[in-house]
């Protein structure tokens, strides 16, 4: 199945840079479409952070990496998120960011379809907060790895279960693509 924007009226601002079905679990129709922002979130060394995932839940065992981010709120921006996000995930706050572009994807257990705003973001890892991570965050998030872009696309390769695939697929497109935009890639 294609995702097609008109017909499940889905308007951004934004470009879209990647469409990505769920071709892992049956398809049984969408009810709801959920937006989240996302962050490729780099340090003063260069290297991205990604939250390491691991865990059972709905979607069965879990042992990925994952960008930060998360559902955009009512009457929030893609940024007021973002920071918020990354705050209660990661414990830094951002210095620069720059939009990198939208990803659409499927996901076929929940019902759900996804539009995830991806931005780049330099943080301030000199200086870490307090996190304010939700109780299944806190179950699941094991630590926060940095890796240079290298190494995260080799990574990001790597699944151990279905989900592992379906979340690390779509960090590794918004990852390509932002390294592409640079010539870095």
């Amino acid at each position: 199945m294609d995702i097609d924007l008109e017909r499940i009226k889905i308007q951004t601002d934004f470009p879209i840079i990647a469409r990505i079905k769920d071709d892992l679990y049956p398809y049984e129709g969408y009810d709801h479409i959920r937006q989240t922002a996302r962050a490729l979130a780099e340090n003063e060394e260069g290297k991205f952070g990604f939250l390491h995932i691991q865990g059972e839940d709905l979607f069965g065992p879990r042992d990925h990496l994952e960008t930060c981010g998360g559902g955009i709120e009512e009457n929030e921006g893609v940024l007021d998120a973002l920071e918020r996000e990354i705050e209660e995930e990661m414990g830094y706050s951002i210095k620069e960011y720059e939009l990198v572009g939208c990803i659409l994807d499927a996901y076929n257990l929940i019902h759900r379809i996804t539009l995830s705003t991806f931005v780049h973001v330099k943080l301030d890892t000199t200086n870490k907060k307090k996190m304010h991570r939700t109780e299944a965050e806190e179950i699941l998030i094991k630590e926060i790895v940095w890796l240079d872009p290298k190494d995260a696309l080799k990574r990001l390769k790597v699944y151990t279960s279905k989900v592992d695939e379906i979340v690390q697929r779509r960090d590794e497109a918004a990852l390509i693509y932002y390294l592409k935009s640079k010539d870095l890639l």
